[in-house]
């Protein structure tokens, strides 16, 4: 019973998964970020995500060397990447990429929300395959799922990801699953 009900209630999305894969950022599909009236086009919304990442900390960047290498290294991630793959592109814009400082990290966990909301955009705005599959998830929650990790570290350190789960007869969303959360409202 309750694994009809979380079919019922919830469409998860996630880069292995072809039913919602557009959904993804590891669809691999191009995305334009329009800033300013500068547009950088990117392979995926991975691509776009760390990319965007290095570039707007290193417009905000007061310290020259520094700002010159997080914009050097956020250009890595522009169509044509050297970063062949989604799974590449991330793990580059992650701990076996450039690091960022405390105060970086800060800034990024603001701005990757607003980055996140433009990738979705532009995604429903250019790609059918996108808009179909939020018309065909119907009412459901759309949940990024956290694969391989505990509640507890969804709860305290994934931001983008969710579980749901059947507590007491009801469907309860673990975790902050903010990238369905932006899919629901584009829906």
């Amino acid at each position: 019973m309750s694994k009809i009900l979380l079919n019922n209630s919830i469409a998860t999305f996630f880069s292995a998964k072809t039913e919602y894969r557009s959904l993804s950022n590891f669809w691999e599909n191009e995305v334009a970020i329009n800033e300013k009236g500068k547009i950088r086009i990117y392979e995926s919304g991975e691509h776009c995500f760390h990319g965007e990442k290095y570039i707007r900390l290193g417009e905000l960047c007061e310290d020259k060397n520094r700002k010159s290498v997080l914009i050097d290294y956020g250009k890595m991630f522009l169509k044509p990447s050297q970063y062949k793959t989604c799974t590449c592109a991330k793990k580059m814009g992650g701990k076996k990429g450039l690091l960022l400082n405390s105060d970086e990290l800060d800034k990024w966990s603001l701005i990757s929300i607003e980055v996140q909301h433009m990738i979705c955009k532009w995604k429903y705005a250019n790609y059918e395959e996108v808009r179909n599959d939020l018309k065909k998830s119907e009412n459901r929650i759309l949940i990024h799922p956290a694969m391989r990790c505990s509640l507890e570290k969804l709860e305290k350190s994934r931001i983008w990801e969710g579980r749901a789960k059947i507590v007491d007869g009801n469907v309860v969303i673990f975790g902050r699953n903010l990238l369905g959360n932006i899919w629901m409202e584009y829906r």
